[in-house]
């Protein structure tokens, strides 16, 4: 079955052209965590915010794996098989604004390296379930980046997810995040993890550098 992002040429391509030598590429670092942001308790539960959260349940669910909490870690996790390998989910219980504390006892427990964890999150500059990856670059203003930033995550890999612009230019952008997704949007964002999920595949199989170059421009041509 081929790939959703089909990177691969078929047997056809490669026997219908001399075959060129393929540039060295560098060694990919191995994807040892998956980390959703969001903000604990029923009254946050399904807000724009919390979109990295709704991700990883989804993740969760798929593979029938149950949140246990870890209050060393001040996180609810998992670990497990996922995408293929042993990966730990987490979801910090720390406030979105405090994302950081919790990562980077992650991060320190586990003698990972910053590019070894997969941070999701929300992102107003996107349409509803877009996504986009990164592995550098300034928080943006959200707060939980900020407080990985500060915590000493700058190589963080970053998967940011759609949220949409506010409804009004005079809206705050605090109502506009903590607001709740409509059914509406709940629908169309359940329909698309598994595309996310699919990148982050490609993601882990691949690594951050060739996967942006797929997932980033999919995702765009797909949103035109």
């Amino acid at each position: 079955m081929p790939h959703p992002f089909n990177i691969f040429k078929s047997s056809k391509d490669r026997e219908s052209k001399p075959q060129e030598k393929e540039p060295a590429q560098k060694s990919v670092t191995p994807i040892r965590a998956i980390v959703g942001l969001g903000n604990p308790g029923d009254s946050y539960q399904n807000t724009r915010h919390n979109i990295g959260f709704l991700f990883l349940d989804y993740l969760a669910e798929k593979e029938g794996k149950t949140w246990r909490k870890e209050k060393r870690f001040s996180a609810e996790i998992i670990t497990g098989n996922f995408f293929g390998q042993k990966i730990l989910l987490g979801k910090p219980q720390t406030y979105m604004n405090e994302s950081g504390q919790s990562l980077s006892q992650l991060v320190r427990y586990h003698r990972w390296s910053w590019p070894s964890v997969v941070v999701v999150y929300d992102e107003i500059n996107l349409s509803l379930g877009e996504m986009k990856l990164s592995d550098r670059g300034s928080a943006g203003g959200h707060n939980g980046m900020g407080s990985i930033l500060g915590a000493g995550g700058a190589d963080v890999t970053r998967f940011r997810l759609g949220i949409g612009h506010k409804r009004h230019t005079d809206m705050d952008l605090k109502d506009h995040v903590l607001g709740r997704f409509s059914p509406q949007d709940l629908l169309s964002l359940q329909s698309q993890m598994g595309k996310w999920a699919d990148a982050l595949q490609l993601v882990i199989d691949k690594g951050a550098t060739i996967a942006m170059a797929f997932i980033n421009q999919k995702d765009s041509q797909l949103n035109e």
